[in-house]
């Protein structure tokens, strides 16, 4: 084969261009499964905040209103609870509800998810049907 031959073949070429992209594409679904989590833990602390102020409204217990939120987040690795308040806001039984979370990210190590979590908090507001 002569040098000019040499220059032209791109036998190969396609093996080359496909490790240049592949870093590209992992990291794409790396931040895509990210995403995904962090929607699955704002859809949870949501429901979880949901749940208890109605436990609440219905029962006027914070300790049942907080095992309710406490199960409904459950044992997930990417949402963990934190505390729950209630503030009254009238003497007509009308409440805010707020839950407290955090949220691990997927691909840190286990050693920093502490201090590498964002923590978030969801309100619900409601009244209290039981005297």
């Amino acid at each position: 084969m002569s040098g000019k031959n040499k220059l032209n073949n791109e036998k190969g070429a396609i093996t080359f261009e496909f490790l240049g992209i592949l870093p590209f594409f992992f990291m794409f679904f790396l931040l895509l499964w990210q995403v995904v989590a962090s929607g699955y833990a704002v859809f949870t602390a949501k429901t979880a905040v949901n749940n208890a102020a109605k436990t609440f409204a219905a029962t006027n217990n914070i300790n049942e209103a907080e095992q309710v939120a406490i199960q409904t987040i459950g044992t997930s690795s990417v949402i963990s609870y934190k505390d729950m308040q209630v503030i009254f806001l009238d003497s007509q039984g009308k409440f805010e509800l707020k839950l407290f979370a955090d949220h691990q990210l997927v691909f840190v190590p286990s050693n920093w998810k502490s201090k590498t979590s964002l923590a978030f908090d969801h309100e619900a507001i409601g009244k209290v049907l039981v005297p």
